[in-house]
């Protein structure tokens, strides 16, 4: 169960399903499903519940694919269609339900393994990124990037789960921090890519606590959605001052799904998209 947990985690949503279902869903090519794992800040739970279905087709590779992304039983704008685009053989660890699984040192190390480009931004560069490799099936890869940009972050250090600080400072799995005056969380990154027709459709859900916030054109001229945690006014640990919800924005560039996701105001979010670009 812990092997299904770490390959399909992403931090926003909660889904618990069973290894022998995973598998079986895999094995007959027609439909996975991904759960993202629980954020608390405080005493709140800011989360969502995410549904990704595959369907399957039979095309070649570049193909579109138009897929949905909905917010509560919503569907948000369409975004640009992700497409069937070709990769190299990764040669990974091989997990028990035959995932493929790899960590990277760097994104370009990552990038002249697939074969492929993807975009970045100048932002990021810091020696506590984390790059994790992950190929679901025949041809879903799913790449994330960990304390991508830190921005105004201090006092970035390995979290010592014996440390008992009284001040309000942020954590995740790995670092614990001293928030800033805008960054209350690194941002992460998620790149997901289909490679086989096999796995054609990609649609995903997003339940619970998110909420969608608008679609803007980035200046790149993609369409980017961006929604973020929902606030309970009425309960005063959200309203904390440093308390900040997490901000996410998906689109899609050259027929691959990017999603940025941290606890960023939206604007500074919107910056982080226009400034991704091919280095």
């Amino acid at each position: 169960m812990n092997e299904i947990k770490k390959s399909i985690d992403t931090g926003l949503c909660d889904m618990n399903i069973s290894p022998e279902r995973m598998v079986k869903n895999i094995q007959e090519g027609n439909r996975n499903y991904r759960s993202r794992g629980v954020r608390r800040f405080g005493g709140a739970v800011a989360a969502a519940l995410c549904l990704v279905l595959f369907g399957t087709a039979a095309y070649a590779a570049g193909t579109y694919i138009y897929s949905q992304i909905k917010v509560n039983h919503e569907t948000m704008p369409e975004l640009e269609p992700m497409e069937v685009v070709p990769v190299q053989e990764v040669e990974g660890n091989v997990t028990e339900y035959g995932y493929v699984e790899k960590s990277y040192g760097t994104i370009a190390e990552l990038e002249k393994e697939l074969g492929i480009s993807l975009l970045g931004t100048e932002l990021a560069g810091n020696p506590y990124m984390r790059i994790d490799y992950q190929k679901i099936g025949d041809g879903y890869h799913m790449v994330n990037v960990r304390e991508y940009i830190i921005g105004d972050l201090i006092d970035i250090r390995d979290w010592d789960k014996s440390e008992n600080s009284g001040e309000l400072e942020g954590n995740d799995d790995k670092y614990i921090w001293t928030v800033g005056e805008i960054y209350k969380s690194p941002v992460n990154l998620e790149v997901e890519i289909i490679s086989d027709p096999s796995q054609q459709e990609l649609d995903t859900e997003y339940l619970g606590y998110f909420e969608y916030v608008k679609t803007i054109t980035a200046d790149q001229g993609y369409t980017v959605n961006i929604l973020q945690d929902s606030v309970d006014e009425n309960d005063p640990v959200l309203q904390e001052e440093r308390y900040r919800p997490q901000v996410c924005a998906i689109f899609v560039s050259d027929g691959v799904r990017y999603t940025l996701k941290g606890r960023v105001p939206v604007e500074t979010m919107v910056d982080i998209v226009n400034s991704m670009r091919y280095l």
